[in-house]
C-alpha cells in the first residue's frame, strides 16, 4: 500500500466516521465567535481547490443550412416584393377607374388651358379628355366640334344647320327638309306635304293610297297600269290599248290630218272629190259632173297604213246614192252601183281596226 502524506491523515481525522466511509464531504459545524476554535497552527491548510470552468458551446452551422437559411430569406422577401406590387397595382387601376368616372379641373387648371367662362379664342391649346366622361350639365362649344367615332344621342337632336355626308336614322322627325343632292331611302313615310321642284325618278313600283294630284304634266315611259277609275279633262295617248271594256261617257272626237283623196272615173267631165277629216274618221265630197256614171268615185289614201284590214263603215249624207266600198290596209276606194247625176254628193266615214 501506498504511504499516506501526512497532511492528508491529519484532514482525514477531523471528518466524522461516517464521512470518511462513504467519501462525502463533512457538513460544515458553524460556531459563534466566541465559540469558534483558533485555528491549529500545528495543521497547515490544504490548499481550496478551485471548481472547474463551464466549457462553452459554440454551434457552428453547416455551409448547407447557410444556404438554405439565405434561399428562405429570399423567398420571404420576393414575397412581400409581390405584395406590395399588387398592392400598388391595385391602387393605380383604382385612381385610374376613379379619374376615367370623374375628371376634376379647377378654374386655375382651366384657365392656364385657355378655357374659362368667356369665349373660346384660338389659343392653340388642346385639351384632352378620356373615356367614359360625363359632363352632367350643359355643355357650350364655342366653335366646330369634331367627333372622330360614333356620336349616339340618347334624347333630342336640335340644330338650326345640319349638314351630313352621310345619314343613317332609324326614326326622323322633320318639320323642314331641304335636299340639294341625291335621296336613298328604303322606307319613305311622309304624314304631310311633299313638294318637289326639280325633277323625280322613280325606278321602282309607286303606291298611292290616297289621291294623287298633278297640275302639270305627266310622262310615263312604260304602263300604267289603273285598277279604279281614271278620269282625265284631256286625254291623250299616241297608243290606247284596252283590255277590256272601254267606256267613255262623252264625244269621241279623233283628230289628224286628213288623208289624200283622187277622183274616179264615174264622176263625169269637171267631176270633183275633197276629204275633211282624218283616218279615224271624215267626210268625202263628190261633185258629179255631166256624163257621170256608176264605178269608182274616189280613191283615200291614208295617212298611216292600218297593222292589218280596217273596218271601214261608209254613210251617205243627204242624197241617196247606191254605193259600197273597196278597202285595204293604205286606204278605201268608194264606188256607185249605179249612174249618178251631176250634182253634189257626201259620204261619212269611219274606219276601225
Amino acid at each position: 500500500m501506498e504511504a499516506i502524506p501526512r497532511e492528508k491523515q491529519q484532514v482525514d481525522t477531523n471528518k466524522p466516521e461516517d464521512a470518511q466511509q462513504s467519501g462525502a464531504p463533512a457538513p460544515e459545524v458553524l460556531h459563534t465567535q466566541d465559540e469558534a476554535p483558533a485555528p491549529s497552527p500545528s495543521t497547515p491548510s490544504e490548499p481550496s481547490k478551485s471548481p472547474k470552468p463551464r466549457l462553452r458551446t459554440t454551434y457552428r452551422p453547416s455551409h448547407k443550412a447557410t444556404f438554405i437559411g439565405l434561399a428562405v430569406v429570399a423567398g420571404v422577401l420576393a414575397i412581400n416584393g409581390a405584395v406590395i406590387t399588387w398592392l400598388m397595382n391595385a391602387q393605380q387601376n383604382a385612381a385610374a377607374e376613379t379619374a376615367k368616372e370623374s375628371v376634376t379641373l379647377s378654374a386655375k387648371t382651366l384657365n392656364s388651358l385657355g378655357v374659362s367662362r368667356n369665349p373660346v379664342g384660338n389659343l392653340g391649346t388642346e385639351l384632352t379628355i378620356g373615356p367614359q366622361t360625363t359632363f352632367n350639365n350643359k355643355v357650350t362649344m364655342g366653335s366646330d366640334l369634331t367627333i372622330g367615332g360614333k356620336l349616339q344621342l340618347k334624347g333630342d337632336f336640335s340644330a338650326n344647320s345640319a349638314s351630313f355626308a352621310n345619314l343613317k336614322a332609324g326614326e326622323t322627325a322633320l318639320e323642314k327638309l331641304t335636299v340639294n343632292g341625291d335621296v336613298t331611302a328604303t322606307t319613305l313615310n311622309l304624314r304631310k306635304d311633299l313638294n318637289v321642284v326639280g325633277n323625280v325618278k322613280i325606278q321602282g313600283s309607286v303606291t298611292m293610297a290616297q289621291l294623287l294630284t298633278i297640275n302639270n304634266n305627266l310622262n310615263v315611259a312604260g304602263n300604267v297600269s289603273i285598277g279604279g277609275t281614271l278620269s282625265a279633262r284631256n286625254f291623250q295617248a299616241n297608243s290606247l290599248t284596252s283590255g277590256s271594256t272601254l267606256t267613255i261617257g262623252g264625244h269621241i272626237i279623233t283628230r289628224g290630218s286628213a288623208p289624200a283623196v283622187g277622183p274616179g272615173g264615174a264622176v263625169g267631165n269637171n267631176g270633183t272629190v275633197s276629204i275633211s277629216g282624218n283616218d279615224a274618221s271624215g267626210t268625202v265630197a263628190v261633185n258629179a259632173g255631166t256624163g257621170a256614171g256608176n264605178g269608182l268615185l274616189a280613191q283615200v289614201a291614208f295617212r298611216s297604213q292600218y297593222g292589218t284590214m280596217p273596218h271601214v263603215l261608209i254613210t251617205p249624207v243627204g242624197r241617196y246614192a247606191d254605193v259600197y266600198v273597196t278597202r285595204s290596209i293604205g286606204g278605201f276606194n268608194i264606188y256607185s252601183s249605179s249612174a249618178m247625176s251631176s250634182g253634189g254628193y257626201a259620204f261619212d266615214y269611219i274606219v276601225m281596226q
